[in-house]
């Protein structure tokens, strides 16, 4: 695998990890989005506390998963209340069909996020498995050290990340060399796509 070609890898799974955390924060927006009842909220400092030890982004997938339940919990409530001949209050009946059609809306988006989190998921580990081992570490390093982007595409002779003009020398290492080479100022990985 000649050097381009492990940074375009590299390049596809840092643009796979951007979409995981997209995916990740939009799974919690909609959860706090459910907040609203004091017993979801009593449940929810619960479940942070005793997950505080836990990697980030399993705290997230499990706050997540949560949410939803509690969303269809919520919703069978609502359900029962509107069958049950409980309320007579039109307008009290129509807020409660709105409530259980926004909890369908979210219960829905909450598992499309879901279902997508799982396919890039897998789609990383399929991609973790082409790449060696020794780049995959260097790359899950200058990740953490770069907020996220560990790799700039070189467009127009310049680096994407800092819009740094590469001079000749630099252009023609990152097409040819053997090895990774980074941005003189910004420091990421440079990804030359032919």
């Amino acid at each position: 695998m000649s050097m381009t070609q492990i940074a375009a890898a590299l390049y596809q799974l840092q643009q796979l990890d951007l979409e995981l955390e997209r995916v990740a924060a939009e799974q919690q927006v909609v959860a706090k989005s459910l907040q609203g009842n004091a017993r979801l909220q009593e449940l929810r400092i619960e479940h942070n506390r005793a997950q505080e030890q836990l990697r980030s982004r399993l705290q997230a997938q499990k706050e997540a998963e949560w949410a939803l339940e509690e969303l269809t919990r919520r919703l069978v409530a609502q359900e029962q209340r509107l069958y049950s001949g409980m309320v007579s209050n039109p307008k009290e009946l129509n807020a409660l069909q709105q409530e259980i059609q926004h909890l369908r809306t979210q219960q829905g988006r909450q598992d499309q996020l879901e279902v997508r989190k799982q396919e890039l998921q897998a789609r990383r580990t399929q991609m973790l498995t082409s790449i060696d081992a020794g780049f995959i570490s260097r790359y899950e390093a200058m990740r953490r050290a770069k907020q996220g982007r560990a790799i700039s595409k070189v467009e127009q002779n310049s680096c994407q990340w800092c819009r740094v003009i590469l001079t000749p020398s630099e252009l023609q290492r990152v097409r040819i060399s053997s090895e990774l080479q980074t941005c003189s100022n910004c420091g990421r990985f440079l990804y030359y796509d032919r």
